[in-house]
């Protein structure tokens, strides 16, 4: 297993863009918490502080895919670094809200200014498909991404709010626009691995990826596993509270994401024969099946013991969906759709977190589970539906 690893890292270029990868994305982990920290450190609200960080994640969501059209098209470098000062003006404008305590209206505009934040995932997965294209190393490279985003998004919110209630409310924001000041710019410094551009042309007849099916059906897929993760990070609190066990709660969502982060590890070491769609279907189809005990779960260990099994069949599916994507766009168009996937990731987290807080209230934290285990089967559900635009 790891003599795949070590293969994957032979190219020139490889190991710095693993280093570099790492803290360049840690910005879209710690920022939702970080406003959190913010604004309810100042103003004392958690609505106004929930608001503020939806309305960051629907901007990104919306905004990132046609900045990564522009790295598409005119290099990454030229589109991702004034993307990312225009993004760092708006975190600079949320921390002085903060600092001056102005209304609670001022800080949504400055949460969609900072929402032009370059995703950085998409345009590390275009490197890795220009360096590794048709070759067995590009399903390690991705499989390694995705341990990547595992990682940085347990570690990231966790800091993000340690900081901001350990040092001042402000903290957690502004060490997430240092990360993605320093880490986008060292990524995309990096000119050995960005990808070549194609002639101007092949830009101009590329169909758009807004009526490529197989986009859709990929993205509605992350849109469900992003409502699984949003939604048990609300149903799994909420439950050890009901437990008196609130602040152990959050080690069940750990074991979520080892499960995920060694299943992830597992998987890039190993060649697969099967179809990419057919994985998709079993990884999506098996995840959800494992989350159904979460109707019958009696205590914490229980919870963390399916989280921890049902974890190792998440990550699979989303290192599948994005290597389906970079078989199925177009090379001139891969940035793109690459970013299509991880924005339907955070509308499906945002989607979940209001789902599962809207089922804690109406039928308590227990009965909520059916949120999750909903999701999934909408996620595997979506895999079936799309079958065919799926196909290579």
């Amino acid at each position: 297993m790891f003599g795949a690893y070590r293969a994957m890292l032979s190219a020139p270029g490889a190991r710095p863009l693993v280093a570099v990868g790492w803290l360049a994305r840690m910005p879209r982990a710690m920022i939702g918490l970080g406003l959190v920290g913010l604004v309810s450190g100042r103003h004392g609200s958690y609505g106004l502080a929930g608001a503020v960080c939806s309305t960051f994640v629907l901007a990104n969501a919306v905004i990132s895919p046609w900045v990564a059209r522009a790295a598409d098209r005119y290099g990454q470098r030229r589109a991702a670094v004034p993307a990312l000062m225009v993004s760092c003006a708006g975190l600079v404008t949320l921390v002085a809200c903060g600092v001056l305590v102005l209304p609670g209206w001022v800080y949504f505009p400055a949460a969609v200014t900072a929402g032009t934040l370059p995703n950085v995932d998409s345009m590390l997965r275009a490197r890795w498909s220009a360096l590794y294209r048709d070759d067995p190393r590009l399903h390690t490279a991705f499989s390694l991404e995705s341990v990547a985003e595992n990682v940085t998004f347990v570690a990231g919110p966790i800091l993000a709010l340690c900081l901001a209630t350990g040092i001042a409310p402000e903290a957690g924001v502004l060490s997430a626009l240092a990360c993605a000041l320093v880490g986008t710019l060292a990524l995309t410094g990096q000119r050995a691995t960005e990808p070549a551009l194609a002639a101007r042309h092949l830009h101009t007849t590329a169909p758009s990826l807004l009526r490529n099916g197989a986009v859709w059906v990929l993205c509605t897929v992350f849109v469900g596993v992003g409502a699984v993760f949003g939604s048990l990070d609300v149903t799994c609190v909420a439950y050890g509270a009901s437990l008196g066990h609130k602040a152990a709660a959050s080690l069940a969502l750990v074991c979520l994401a080892v499960g995920s982060t060694l299943a992830g590890l597992v998987m890039g070491g190993l060649q697969w024969r099967s179809t990419l769609r057919t994985r998709l279907l079993l990884s999506t189809a098996v995840f959800a099946l494992l989350l159904f005990p979460l109707f019958v779960v009696d205590g914490l260990p229980a919870l963390g013991a399916v989280l921890l099994l049902s974890g190792m069949f998440a990550s699979p599916s989303m290192i599948t969906a994005n290597s389906l994507v970079q078989r199925l766009v177009p090379a001139v168009r891969l940035n793109e759709g690459l970013s299509w996937l991880l924005s339907g990731l955070s509308v499906g987290i945002s989607a979940g977190d209001v789902l599962a807080g809207w089922a804690i209230d109406t039928a308590g934290p227990h009965a909520a589970f059916v949120t999750p285990v909903a999701c999934a089967v909408f996620a595997a559900l979506a895999v079936a539906a799309g079958w065919r635009a799926i196909a290579l």
